[in-house]
């Protein structure tokens, strides 16, 4: 996906996408600061939000880099950080097509070498929402592309299904 425009990248954002990390830093005009996509800091109002193509931009601006993300830093250098993109990739990869295909925890968890519990955690702590979560704002968002088909009754078929198709059941356990 590409994030040129205003409203990709605040959809990147609300939504804390992984895959937006290197193509954009906001900032914030209230604090001063810029940050990565994918910071776990609270989301600021819309109106206080300013998108910038790179660090150097957002610092010549006047802002400062965020010191939770370090967005100055570019690339990802952080274990926990790449390991949350990739699991994050992997889902949309599952969304994608005429048919979603089945993703469970543990798979996710064991795609990026860490056990289910860790991995929940650290994707909450990461990205600010549960991978369940994030797999249905994705969805939701991909409906909005055009990218999901549309049943006859003019539901998406993930509001007919409501992502039954995913076995997240333990999700909710850990």
């Amino acid at each position: 996906m590409s994030f040129t425009t205003d409203q990709s990248r605040w959809r990147a954002l609300t939504v804390r996408d992984a895959n937006a990390n290197g193509h954009f830093v906001y900032s914030v005009k209230s604090t001063g600061i810029y940050c990565r996509p994918t910071c776990p800091a609270r989301l600021a109002r819309r109106a206080n939000v300013g998108f910038y193509k790179t660090s150097a931009e957002a610092e010549a601006a006047g802002f400062r880099a965020c010191k939770r993300c370090k967005p100055e830093a570019g690339t990802i250098d952080d274990p926990q950080e790449r390991a949350v993109a990739k699991a994050c990739a992997l889902i949309e990869e599952a969304l994608q097509g005429s048919k979603p295909k089945s993703i469970k925890l543990q798979d996710l968890a064991k795609s990026v070498g860490l056990t289910p519990r860790y991995f929940h955690k650290i994707f909450k702590d990461k990205t600010g929402m549960t991978p369940k979560e994030y797999a249905k704002s994705k969805a939701q968002g991909l409906e909005g592309a055009g990218a999901i088909p549309v049943s006859t009754e003019g539901q998406t078929m993930f509001e007919s299904l409501d992502l039954e198709s995913f076995d997240f059941t333990d999700l909710m356990n850990l």
